[in-house]
């Protein structure tokens, strides 16, 4: 897959992440332009025709929505923290692994639990 191509499916699941944390501070016309935009994947023009205004219109009220979810996040960092936890739940799990003949079988199972408990807690709804 081509870098560009890349780069814009990180950037889109990324501003979906942000949605699904603070698509709630979203205007509901803001949020109504994005859900069809970004998760029905309908054309600006077919936006625009929904929302009853202009092609310019729904563009900018898009853009708007997408700077409120970034700036939103810049404030709180959620998203961040979300991440930092992911990677020291990896982090965690490859160090159980690599010293799993030297580490008691309760100890291991203890720890995996643990990480579990807290996977299931970031997976609940906000």
């Amino acid at each position: 897959m081509p870098r560009e191509h890349e780069d814009l499916l990180k950037s889109r699941l990324d501003i979906n992440v942000l949605y699904d944390l603070y698509g709630g501070l979203l205007t509901d016309k803001q949020r109504k332009a994005f859900e069809l935009h970004e998760m029905a994947d309908c054309s600006l023009s077919e936006v625009a025709d929904a929302l009853k205004m202009s092609r310019q219109g729904a563009f900018e009220l898009l853009q708007r929505a997408k700077r409120r979810l970034v700036e939103v996040e810049e404030i709180v960092g959620f998203k961040s923290t979300l991440s930092a936890f992911d990677k020291y739940k990896i982090d965690v799990e490859r160090l159980l692994d690599q010293y799993d003949d030297k580490l008691p079988k309760e100890f291991k199972s203890e720890m995996l639990k643990l990480l579990s408990d807290l996977e299931e807690t970031g997976d609940q709804d906000v």
